[in-house]
């Protein structure tokens, strides 16, 4: 489901604030299976990602980076990474999960990967999946593995799952 309410122009208000714009929340999606309580469930996962692609007025082709929920499990991450192709097909952005990095910090893991979407936006890089040994084929093709490497990232997109099914995706703009 989506809804089209009318919103404020949020960037000329920041702009007539003189505030400084380091990214723009572009659409999100939102979606729950209520499939299990700990594992995700891939067409929901994938329908979360088109909602928020509509929600952002843009098409897959335009994200240039997937932070993913990245859960270094490998219920969570094939299932998120096969959700991933169902989206974008062959041409799948690089996709990373800063878990590698900070853990997970439950509630607060989505706020956290929000930062590094806005951090990848500013600085023109893709952040890295650190501790990475051996790809699995499941999984998406770039996870940008253990150092990070100069990109321009126009369009990022969050991926956060919670338990029960809930799948939250925001999409982050230059």
């Amino acid at each position: 489901w989506t809804t089209n309410l009318p919103s404020p122009n949020l960037r000329s208000s920041a702009q007539a604030r003189g505030a400084k714009i380091y990214a723009e929340v572009l659409g999100y999606g939102l979606s729950c299976d209520a499939d299990h309580m700990v594992s995700p469930n891939k067409e929901s996962v994938a329908r979360c990602i088109r909602i928020a692609h509509q929600s952002a007025g843009i098409t897959p082709a335009e994200v240039d980076y997937v932070c993913a929920h990245g859960t270094g499990t490998a219920a969570n991450d094939t299932v998120e990474s096969g959700a991933i192709k169902l989206v974008f097909g062959e041409d799948t952005p690089a996709v990373s999960s800063i878990k590698s990095m900070v853990g997970h910090s439950m509630g607060a893991a989505s706020a956290i990967a929000s930062i590094a979407c806005i951090l990848a936006i500013q600085g023109d890089f893709l952040p890295p999946t650190v501790n990475h040994e051996e790809a699995d084929p499941e999984c998406v093709p770039d996870c940008v593995p253990n150092a990070s490497r100069a990109h321009q990232v126009r369009v990022a997109q969050n991926n956060g799952f919670a338990f029960g099914g809930n799948n939250a995706i925001t999409i982050y703009g230059a």
